[in-house]
């Protein structure tokens, strides 16, 4: 039996990848006091617990930060599947907003020509996008 390769809509699932990071960053700032700016050495991310959370200066009623909660630890627990390597694309393309590293910055700090970095920072988007359930084929069968 031959394994055909997936028929990937690539712009779609870029996009869905896009606002599930940029949902992901709202969400995170309105239920975790700590910085997403400073990552441990494994650039993994634990996961939130309601109860940990200080509410004492939260606008948003409890079963609000409950969902915002499980999307911010589904979100995570998405991302620690990748790779060291993946997960440095991840977090230096969209989450570090401190310090809005370029392409040509990750690429030499991974040890990749930016060739080579585009390739593989499309087959990490592309992987994430299983990871969290939002890749998106073409309209024709796979």
């Amino acid at each position: 039996m031959k394994i055909q390769p997936l028929n990937i809509s690539w712009s779609k699932t870029k996009k869905n990848v896009e606002q599930i990071i940029s949902t992901y960053v709202y969400y995170n700032l309105s239920v975790d006091n700590s910085s997403t700016s400073f990552v441990n050495d494994t650039f993994t991310f634990s996961s939130l617990d309601i109860n940990g959370i200080d509410n004492k200066y939260t606008k948003i009623d409890t079963v609000e930060q409950k969902r915002r909660i499980d999307f911010v630890n589904y979100f995570r627990f998405s991302f620690n599947k990748l790779t060291t390597d993946e997960k440095k694309i991840i977090y230096w393309t969209y989450l570090d907003k401190e310090n809005n590293y370029d392409d040509r910055y990750i690429a030499n700090n991974l040890g990749f020509s930016l060739g080579y970095y585009y390739i593989k920072k499309k087959e990490t988007i592309i992987r994430f996008a299983y990871c969290l359930g939002a890749e998106e084929f073409n309209d024709k069968k796979c």
